[in-house]
C-alpha cells in the first residue's frame, strides 16, 4: 500500500475523436500532496478538453468531492482496509490495462533513483547513482561504492519479498495475469513521468519512455494572496518573512514538547513566521508568528520578500522551494524526507537539523544562517533558474507527454528491449559464462598441448642419451 501512495496513474480509457478522450487517473492517496499531484494533472487535461475522472479511497463518510473541479469517484476504505487495496488498486492499476489493453502513463512523486525505479528497468549504475537512502553524492570513494553496491542490492530484495511477493498470491487470487509476475505487470506502462528535475538530481541514464517534467504542484503565476496574510507579510518592517510547514502527519511525529523548542525558535527571529499547525498551539507564541491551519504554499514561496522555507522536505515541498528559489531549513520527519534532507545540504540550498535533538538556539541559529549568508540564495536562484528554464511548464509538459500517448494509441515504440529479456542477459552473464567457458577452453588446450611437447621433446631427448 504504501508503495502506491507514491505513483499515481493516469490510465486512457477511450478516445472520442484525435482531441478527446476519457481518461481516468487513480490515486493511492485520499488527500496530501501525492494526490494533489493527480489532481493537478486531471485538472490540466480536463482543461484541454478531455472528460477526466479521479478515483481516489475514501477515509470516511464525510469525505466528498462536491466542490472539486474535476469529478471524483472514491471507495470506502481505512487505513487497514486489505479490500482497498486488494480490490480498486490492485485490480484497476494491472487488470483493467492488462485485460482492457487500456495505456498506462505513472507519474512518479519522487526521485529517479528511488526503490520504484527497478520495476519500470531504469538504469541504476551504483558506481556513480547513490541509492536513495544511503546519503552519497555522485562522487563515491571505493568504500562509499562498495557500500552504494550493498544498499542497492538490499533495497532491490526488500521490495520484492516485503512488496511483489505479497502482491503475487492477489494476482493469483483474482486471476490478474498469471502469465507474467507482478514486477511484469506492473511495469507494462506506456510512459512513465518523474515528477523531477535534473537540476536538483544526480545525472543518471534514462530509458525513452522516461520522462522528467520538474514540479507539478507549482505555479508560474502565483494567485492573490488572502488579506490577512498580505497584512502580516507588510507588517514585517523590511526583515521579510519565513514560512513553516511540516506536512499533514506532523502531529503523529513531533512531540509538544518539540513543537514548544520550534516556537520558542521562531519567536527570537527578527522575521514575521507563518506556520502552518493543527491540534497543539503552544500558549507563549510571540507576535511574529501567525499560526495558520492551510497556508497557499506556492503563492508564498513565489513572494518577493520570503527569505527562508522551515520545512519537513516532503518531495512537493523541497522542490516547490527550489523552484521559486527559496533556501531551506530541512527538518526531515520520515521515510524519504531524510534522502531529501541530504540532498538539500548537498546541493546548497540550504541546512539540515534533527527534529529528535535540536534544541531552540540552534534551531535559531540555524534559519539565521540560512537567511543571512548569501550562498544558500545564490544556490537556491541557481537551481530555480535552471527549473524555469523552459517554454513550458512542468505541468504543460505533463499534459503534453500524456496527449502524446493518447495521439499515438500508446507509445510502445520507446519501450526498450529490456523488458522483454531475461535478467541474466540483461546482465550479459551468458555472455560472460560464455566467455569465460572459451577462455578456459583455450587456456586447456594450450596447456595440453604444451604438455605434450614436452614429452616429446624429452623422449627424444632420452633417447639420444641412450644411444650415446
Amino acid at each position: 500500500m504504501a508503495t502506491f501512495m507514491f505513483l499515481l496513474v493516469v490510465s486512457v480509457i477511450t478516445l472520442n475523436s484525435a482531441l478527446s478522450a476519457r481518461i481516468a487517473g487513480f490515486s493511492g492517496a485520499s488527500k496530501g500532496s501525492h494526490y494533489i499531484v493527480i489532481k493537478k494533472a486531471m485538472e490540466e487535461l480536463y482543461s484541454r478538453g478531455h472528460e477526466v475522472v479521479l478515483v481516489k479511497p475514501s477515509l470516511n463518510q464525510k469525505d466528498s468531492a462536491h466542490n472539486e473541479r474535476i469529478p471524483h469517484k472514491t471507495y470506502p476504505a481505512t487505513s487497514h482496509d486489505r479490500h482497498f487495496s486488494e480490490e480498486v488498486l490492485l485490480r484497476t492499476l494491472i487488470e483493467e490495462a492488462e485485460l482492457l489493453g487500456i495505456p498506462r502513463v505513472i507519474i512518479l512523486s519522487a526521485s529517479p533513483n528511488s526503490g520504484l525505479s527497478s520495476y519500470f528497468k531504469i538504469p541504476l549504475p551504483v558506481s556513480y547513482v547513490p541509492s536513495r537512502f544511503s546519503g552519497f553524492t555522485d562522487k563515491m570513494s571505493f568504500i562509499e561504492r562498495l557500500v552504494n553496491l550493498g544498499m542497492h542490492i538490499f533495497s532491490q530484495v526488500v521490495s520484492h519479498v516485503l512488496f511483489a511477493r505479497s502482491m503475487s498470491p492477489l494476482k493469483d487470487k483474482y486471476n490478474i495475469t498469471p502469465e507474467i509476475s507482478y514486477h511484469e505487470a506492473l511495469g507494462n506502462v506506456e510512459l512513465v513521468i518523474f515528477q523531477a528535475d535534473f537540476a536538483f538530481e544526480y545525472a543518471q541514464p534514462f530509458l525513452p519512455g522516461n520522462v522528467m517534467v520538474g514540479p507539478i504542484t507549482v505555479q508560474a503565476e502565483p494567485n492573490p494572496l488572502p488579506p490577512d496574510l498580505v497584512d502580516f507579510i507588510n507588517s514585517a518592517g523590511g526583515y521579510g518573512f519565513i514560512i513553516a510547514s511540516f506536512g499533514s502527519y506532523v502531529q503523529t511525529v513531533i512531540s509538544k514538547e518539540k513543537i514548544d523548542v520550534l516556537a520558542t525558535a521562531f519567536g527570537n527571529l527578527n522575521q514575521k513566521v507563518i506556520w502552518k499547525l493543527k491540534g497543539y498551539i503552544p500558549s507563549f507564541l510571540s507576535p511574529n508568528i501567525k499560526i495558520v491551519e492551510w497556508l497557499p504554499q506556492n503563492d508564498l514561496l513565489a513572494h518577493k520578500d520570503i527569505k527562508a522555507f522551515v520545512s519537513h522536505v516532503g518531495h512537493n515541498s523541497v522542490y516547490e522551494s527550489a523552484y521559486h528559489g527559496v533556501p531551506v531549513v530541512a527538518v526531515p520527519l520520515f521515510a524519504d524526507q531524510f534522502p531529501n534532507a541530504k540532498r538539500v545540504e548537498q546541493f546548497g540550498l540550504g541546512i539540515a537539523v534533527d527534529h529528535k535533538s535540536v534544541t531552540a538556539q540552534e534551531l535559531f541559529e540555524a534559519i539565521e544562517r540560512v537567511v543571512n549568508e548569501p550562498r544558500f540564495k545564490t544556490e537556491a536562484t541557481r537551481i530555480s533558474r535552471l527549473m524555469k528554464d523552459s517554454p513550458r511548464t512542468p505541468l504543460e509538459k505533463t499534459g503534453d507527454w500524456i496527449e502524446y500517448v493518447l495521439r499515438h494509441g500508446g507509445a510502445q515504440h520507446l519501450r526498450a528491449q529490456v523488458f522483454n529479456i531475461p535478467w541474466y542477459q540483461y546482465y550479459l552473464l551468458d555472455v560472460m559464462a560464455f566467455v569465460v567457458a572459451i577462455v578456459t577452453l583455450v587456456v586447456m588446450v594450450i596447456r595440453m598441448t604444451c604438455r605434450c611437447l614436452c614429452r616429446v621433446c624429452c623422449k627424444k631427448g632420452d633417447s639420444k642419451t641412450k644411444k650415446e
